[in-house]
């Protein structure tokens, strides 16, 4: 709060004298000294600290006219003095959750419930992709060395591979569940469970909106099993493809990768956004719009991509596997009688 009274304050200091004096200069003025009134009003809300309304009312009013500035080109006010848009949309999510939902907007920042959805966002990406690799990995060199119990079955291939797929999707989510409730005990045996209605700020529509933990943890879980899933049956299809394991998780490594060595390059690579919906994080949190200036990468677009994304890898196995199959009916001789 102080810190924003304070570029306020700079921002008046160093109005250029010249615009002043025009009638858009005035208009200006007069919505900074609008401005500076609201901030009054917060601090004074905070110093009374029972009425929040009154807090979150100037709060969201002062915005407006942050935002009315952006309209207007931000004439006069120095860049470093400049609250950017993504913040004040971000502010007024805030606000307009903690009113909803009544409330305070000063809380204890170390509990538990703040833990969570600050360290999902750690896991999320090629730190996540890496530990499903691992799995994925267990599990083709487990039937290497002990052979399936349902080893010639009669029993499909698909159903073969959905069944290895399922059980290391399981195990996946398992230890990640467990290491969200190990650390999550951890700290509330510090400081504190906290409260789980905490708002979460996330990017959807071009726009962002507040959540509770508990629904951005839904999602972050959502997300997850469909990135886990995906890798799974990737890694599946490429090592039938290589028959070797190191060389499956070298592929795969590199295609998640693709699009950061490319920029590297210097070679456009918006064009390969859907490998970035692995970082669920940045998706979540508007940063993977920003990056590729795609205002439609929300979290819906996230899922319905990592729906057809998990649809045409199953279809790949399932048409490769058909494919083997009728050439080897086709291969076999036929017995003279």
């Amino acid at each position: 709060m102080d810190e924003e009274v304070d570029k306020l304050h700079k921002a008046f200091d160093k109005f250029p004298g010249s615009v002043w004096q025009t009638e858009e200069g005035k208009e200006i003025r007069g919505i900074l000294i609008q401005q500076s009134s609201l901030l009054s009003q917060q601090r004074y809300a905070l110093w009374k600290d029972d009425d929040f309304h009154e807090f979150f009312d100037a709060g969201l009013e002062l915005n407006e006219l942050r935002l009315e500035m952006h309209r207007r080109g931000n004439k006069g006010i120095q860049k470093e003095y400049i609250i950017p848009v993504d913040e004040i949309l971000k502010e007024n999510a805030l606000y307009r959750y903690h009113k909803e939902h009544e409330l305070p907007f000063i809380q204890n920042q170390f509990k538990a419930s703040n833990y969570i959805p600050a360290a999902l966002p750690l896991i999320s990406g090629v730190m996540f992709c890496l530990f499903v690799l691992l799995a994925g990995s267990t599990m083709l060199v487990n039937d290497q060395q002990h052979p399936s119990v349902v080893y010639g079955f009669p029993i499909s291939f698909m159903q073969k591979a959905a069944n290895k797929v399922g059980v290391h999707l399981v195990q996946v989510m398992f230890f990640l569940s467990a290491s969200i409730l190990i650390g999550g005990y951890y700290v509330s045996r510090k400081t504190g469970w906290g409260d789980f209605r905490t708002p979460v700020v996330i990017y959807q529509n071009a726009d962002y909106i507040a959540v509770s933990m508990l629904r951005y943890l839904l999602l972050m879980s959502i997300a997850f099993g469909l990135i886990a899933l995906l890798l799974l049956f990737a890694f599946l299809l490429i090592n039938i493809v290589t028959k070797n394991l190191y060389a499956t998780i070298l592929i795969l490594l590199f295609v998640l990768l693709s699009p950061q060595l490319l920029l590297v390059a210097g070679v456009e690579t918006n064009w390969l956004y859907p490998l970035e919906i692995i970082d669920i994080g940045a998706v979540l949190s508007g940063e993977a719009a920003k990056e590729f200036g795609i205002e439609k990468l929300d979290f819906k677009h996230a899922f319905s991509w990592l729906v057809v994304l998990n649809l045409i890898i199953i279809s790949v196995l399932y048409g490769r596997n058909k494919l083997a199959q009728i050439q080897k009916v086709e291969t076999v001789p036929i017995k003279s009688s």
